[in-house]
């Protein structure tokens, strides 16, 4: 009785968990398993964003190989954004705000991976062709532009 207890709520918590979780955007393409079955290895398409940790954060479920998705936590290699969870914590809410817009915006993103930082993925972001790193600078969103004292 029991395992049938416990078991009955372990279910209703990952259907909490699943209704709770609410991803910023899923590509159509997670849908049209012919655009993603021969992909290039290391150049990994991005299926949903589930959440934007700050601005050069985010958690993603990606491509990996025909019919194989993963979830990992992406850092965007070559930039630093404010963080959201210390001193300048209203700019770094702000970018947030701003790079989630952006890839809300896109038709599609995908990820090189340059290494791993932290249980990170460190990687070149590429935003319907546009680099993400080169496209936070260009807007004066770093850290360096934003948090001048740090």
């Amino acid at each position: 009785m029991k395992r049938v207890a416990l078991f009955g709520l372990l279910i209703i918590l990952l259907v909490t968990v699943a209704v709770a979780s609410e991803p910023v955007k899923v590509f159509p393409s997670f849908f049209d398993w012919r655009v993603i079955e021969n992909e290039p290895v290391n150049n990994y398409p991005v299926l949903a964003i589930a959440r934007v940790i700050d601005g050069d954060t985010f958690e993603a479920w990606i491509h990996i190989a025909p019919r194989l998705a993963y979830f990992v936590d992406v850092r965007v290699d070559g930039v630093d954004t404010p963080e959201t969870d210390v001193a300048y914590k209203e700019e770094g809410t702000r970018v947030t705000a701003i790079v989630a817009k952006f890839l809300a915006d896109a038709a599609e993103i995908r990820i090189r991976l340059t290494g791993y930082s932290f249980a990170r993925w460190v990687c070149v972001v590429t935003i319907d062709g546009r680099d993400l790193a080169t496209w936070i600078k260009e807007n004066k969103l770093t850290k360096a532009d934003l948090c001048p004292d740090e």
